[in-house]
């Protein structure tokens, strides 16, 4: 694709930034005390993953490529090109600006701001992404769908109460277990510790629609956390771990420009 076409490409998806957000005239600010929810669909086509592989760097390129199949190809390329361009809006800075390191947990942080706190996940066609000015933030998302090994990743990944409470509550075991598995991943990605921390050390609640953290063996962080569940279209649940019961979190959503 000519270089023109993809300058265009870039200027156009500006454009879109500020377009979807019709409450406001430019990209939407982040404030302390506020976190942004942003949603975006996969679901793209050849000429938008060509063009969003633009942003990308050499070498992000070539994870991209080490992948196997397509489909999780072109997710990759999609969820990186996306947040280096709402990491760029924020910044006011061209995305080939964006500087990433990795913390020696793992969890990637912003070089040129590390006071600005961000997370991405995806399942299937969606993608979320977290960011806050105040703390670390960790989100998740999972497309609900059958698994025939339901009852063995019930026993595997919940605790002794946590199973009780499926026990009480037998109906809707699906969404209930893919509930619970985003509560304790958004906290395991908040503090980075995915790979030292399993989720049946975790213990989480639901009760009347609001999430509590119970316990959590090895002393790992004793920050109050705070979780908000959500959904989306097409049988989606999700959760955002986050810091700070004052917290005004913003849902916006963004559609790639054809």
């Amino acid at each position: 694709m000519p270089m023109s076409e993809k300058s265009e490409y870039l200027e156009t998806w500006k454009n879109v930034l500020i377009l979807s957000q019709p409450a406001t005239a430019q990209f939407p600010p982040l404030s302390k005390g506020d976190i942004h929810l942003w949603t975006i669909s996969l679901d793209t086509s050849e000429d938008q993953v060509e063009r969003l592989q633009s942003v990308l760097s050499p070498a992000e390129k070539k994870k991209a490529s080490f992948y196997k199949f397509e489909s999780v190809q072109h997710s990759y390329i999609v969820t990186q090109a996306v947040l280096k361009l709402l990491l760029s809006a924020y910044l006011g800075i061209e995305p080939s600006e964006v500087k990433m390191g990795v913390h020696k947990k793992g969890k990637p942080f912003l070089m040129n701001d590390p006071s600005l706190f961000f997370n991405l996940a995806n399942s299937q066609d969606l993608c979320v992404y977290a960011f806050s000015h105040d703390a670390e933030v960790g989100i998740d998302i999972e497309k609900i769908r059958n698994l025939p090994d339901i009852d063995q990743l019930i026993e595997k990944n919940l605790t002794s109460r946590e199973k009780k409470y499926f026990q009480k509550n037998p109906d809707n075991k699906l969404t209930r277990f893919f509930q619970f598995w985003t509560f304790k991943e958004s906290y395991l990605k908040a503090i980075g510790e995915g790979m030292r921390l399993t989720p049946e050390n975790l213990e989480f609640s639901l009760e009347d629609g609001t999430i509590r953290l119970r316990s959590v063996k090895y002393g790992f962080d004793a920050v109050d956390w705070q979780f908000k569940g959500f959904t989306r279209e097409g049988n989606y649940t999700g959760s955002l771990a986050y810091t700070g019961k004052e917290t005004v979190i913003k849902e916006l959503s963004i559609a790639l420009p054809e």
